[in-house]
């Protein structure tokens, strides 16, 4: 059993402000009729075991969510880090600007936001409620 509550009913978009992507995502959220839950990571701390859940819902390692091109991983680590599990967890932790993706999720369904047409995938749920012309 997963720390993260889910719900079906409940869309939840894990962002960092400055990423352009994680605007445009929270504008396509907007329009779902699901119960958002936008997790700002600059105001809300996501633990090690939060980030450790997340990775393994999207089945990746937790080094596959952090963006190695990022300034501060290159100034702080390397030009080419080498991360285990428990540092790109402690990583994510302190520094959630470095995350690559946002991550949304709806009920079981988990995915990294790479465009916002991604978002569609967390929506179809909603598609029998739309009105069409």
């Amino acid at each position: 059993m997963g720390v993260i509550a889910k719900s079906n009913r409940e869309l939840k978009l894990y962002y960092h402000p400055d990423s352009r992507i994680a605007i445009q995502s929270i504008a396509i959220a907007e329009a779902t009729k699901a119960q958002k839950v936008l997790i700002n990571l600059l105001e809300v701390k996501v633990t090690e075991t939060q980030w450790a859940e997340l990775s393994r819902l999207l089945n990746k390692q937790p080094s596959e969510l952090i963006n190695t091109e990022h300034p501060f991983i290159k100034k702080t680590l390397s030009d080419h880090p080498k991360l285990d599990e428990n540092q790109a967890l402690k990583v994510l932790a302190k520094n959630p600007e470095v995350l690559m993706h946002p991550i949304a999720m709806r009920g079981e369904k988990v995915i990294e936001v790479k465009g916002i047409n991604d978002l569609m995938a967390l929506q179809e749920n909603d598609s029998k409620d739309a009105k069409l012309p």
